[in-house]
């Protein structure tokens, strides 16, 4: 008997995770790939992560606030300035927990923003509540 393949809400969705950190960008990739992701790809900078998304789509970008040489700020303004782009749910992860690092991130565009560390649970639950 053939299983039917389960269908999430990420099912046929591309996912970019951006990470200076090796480690971090295995874990989300790992939690993406459990969740349905179609493809989950990785950039270890800002500037890997533009040249990936001009080359193909990504329906979400989850990406670390703190990396050089293109912070996550940054790339998060180019991303949105870019008709081609600006439509990209974009998720900043980080592990500044003040109030002006947020309001920045929802002023520069993010579409949400977690919080390291994290569980497998509330990045997915961040994730959804990105994409709906």
């Amino acid at each position: 008997m053939t299983e039917i393949p389960r269908r999430t809400p990420f099912t046929g969705k591309r996912l970019l995770v951006v990470d200076d950190q090796i480690i971090i960008r295995q874990i989300v990739s790992a939690i993406g790939e459990r969740l349905g992701f179609a493809t989950v790809d990785t950039a270890q900078d800002g500037d890997e992560a533009l040249l990936m998304m001009r080359k193909r789509p990504y329906d979400v970008v989850i990406s670390d606030w703190n990396m050089q040489p293109v912070t996550d700020f940054e790339l998060l303004r180019i991303v949105r300035a870019d008709k081609d782009l600006a439509s990209t749910k974009f998720l900043i992860m980080t592990a500044r927990m003040d109030k002006d690092a947020v309001l920045a991130a929802k002023s520069a565009g993010a579409d949400g923003y977690m919080l390291k560390p994290f569980t497998p649970q509330a990045l997915r639950d961040k994730i959804l509540a990105t994409v709906a």
